[in-house]
């Protein structure tokens, strides 16, 4: 539907409008390393996608087409269409296919006449929209771009201050709003969640500003019809899209590392957790020359523990237990083995905890005490060992056992020191 290249680079919320393609392909992609998997057996080899970085080098030549700075779509268009026709089924290849040659004939600026587009508009964020939220999607003061995305205790959206709702270089925000379920809550009453929703959002507030961590804007627990925590929409892909494009170097993948431990230290030193870290909360994002990556979603960050909070395959063993015997246990150590079940996945390519259920998980989370298989193969390696001894300080059964993240930097900086010109990804031992 655009009819510019400034409109497919700057969709609304922030996004540009390749990104739900790429979002598809990448959902294609699991789905087809899954099946690999469940037929061949989880050592069988897979090459990885062309086409996912294909497409992001098409995306990032229409950002410098539309501006005039850049080179012609010619190149990495034709890149990008070859990977389809060799990856992706035919059917929906020729469909991409149709979509993506348009690149090629539209101008940098929009018409001013107004032009249908050769496919009927639709109103993509609209529909997507909650029933609660208000026909003019003003909330707090804010208007409502588009959602984001949506969890266990809570909904994100792209907003605009309502003010500057029609002005294309309005600054986006990420806007949390808390959602209420009694499953995901737990033990806690509608009441309780909303109270801890509001002391934790100030809590963050609090946070000084820190590269690796987004700027926290306003809370406004009087919001209609909901309350809102206002935050920097920040811009760039996520560690979890990027990990399967194999384009990390052992360098990058460090000073990744140190970024996402950063942002876990400034919190720490706070008293808070984010509780809920994996790649796909962490966003690589690019300023100029420099990258950072910054941790995303807050939605179960706090000073409290809840049982079940996280992700399965980064989830400590202590959250896993009943309410009493999480009550008292402090974020920092969660946080700590999260980052241990991290920094092994950016460093190796590989899931340290992989299962077809969330019980198998939680059996193997339990059965290791810091050794689980796949950093006890590293320590059979001299090039890894360094690697593994540090990751068995993340990972102990004990919370009071685990390292700081103060400590484990310490310990990325030796690793950078000796390991910064090591090839990527890290190879596993077989045992």
């Amino acid at each position: 539907s655009a009819d510019s290249l400034q409109q497919v680079a700057e969709g609304e919320g922030g996004g540009d409008r390749l990104d739900p393609l790429e979002e598809a392909l990448e959902a294609l992609e699991r789905l087809v390393r899954g099946a690999t998997e469940r037929l061949r057996g989880a050592g069988a080899v897979q090459h990885g996608s062309a086409t996912l970085p294909a497409l992001q080098r098409l995306r990032a030549a229409v950002r410098r087409a539309r501006t005039g700075e850049g080179e012609e779509l010619k190149e990495p268009l034709a890149a990008t269409l070859q990977a389809l026709d060799l990856e992706v089924p035919a059917a929906l290849a020729d469909v991409i296919r149709t979509v993506l040659r348009r690149l090629e004939k539209l101008p940098r600026e929009p018409s001013p006449l107004h032009r249908p587009s050769f496919l009927p508009v639709r109103d993509g964020p609209a529909a997507s929209l909650p029933a609660w939220m208000p026909p003019s999607r003003v909330v707090g003061g804010f208007y409502v771009l588009r959602a984001l995305g949506s969890g266990a205790v809570g909904s994100v959206f792209a907003a605009c201050r309502a003010e500057q709702r029609r002005d294309p270089r309005a600054e986006r925000f990420a806007l949390k709003v808390p959602e209420y379920d009694a499953a995901a809550a737990r033990t806690l009453s509608e009441e309780q969640f909303l109270e801890m929703f509001r002391e934790e959002a100030g809590a963050l507030l609090a946070l000084p500003e820190h590269p690796n961590l987004p700027r926290f804007v306003t809370f406004d627990a009087g919001a209609r019809p909901k309350p809102i925590l206002v935050m920097e929409l920040v811009e760039g892909p996520t560690l979890e899209r990027v990990l399967p494009t194999g384009e990390l170097t052992m360098a990058r993948a460090l000073r990744i590392l140190d970024g996402v431990a950063a942002g876990l230290e400034v919190m720490h030193a706070a008293g808070l957790g984010h509780l809920d870290l994996k790649p796909a909360n962490v966003i690589l994002r690019r300023r100029e020359a420099r990258e950072d990556a910054v941790l995303v979603d807050f939605g179960l960050a706090g000073r409290q523990v809840r049982p079940g909070c996280g992700t399965a395959e980064y989830g400590a063993p202590e959250i896993w237990l009943g309410q009493a015997q999480v009550r008292g246990t402090r974020p920092q150590p969660v946080d700590v083995y999260a980052f241990g079940c991290l920094a092994f996945e950016v460093l190796t390519g590989q899931v340290l905890f992989r299962g077809g259920s969330e019980l198998e998980l939680l059996a193997q989370h339990h059965a290791h005490d810091g050794m689980p298989p796949g950093v006890a193969a590293l320590l059979g390696d001299p090039r890894s060992a360094d690697v593994a001894q540090m990751l068995r300080l993340a990972l102990r059964r004990d919370p009071a056992d685990r390292a700081s993240i103060p400590e484990l930097r310490l310990h990325l900086r030796r690793l950078a020191e000796s390991m910064g010109s090591f090839g990527w990804p890290l190879p596993i031992p077989l045992r």
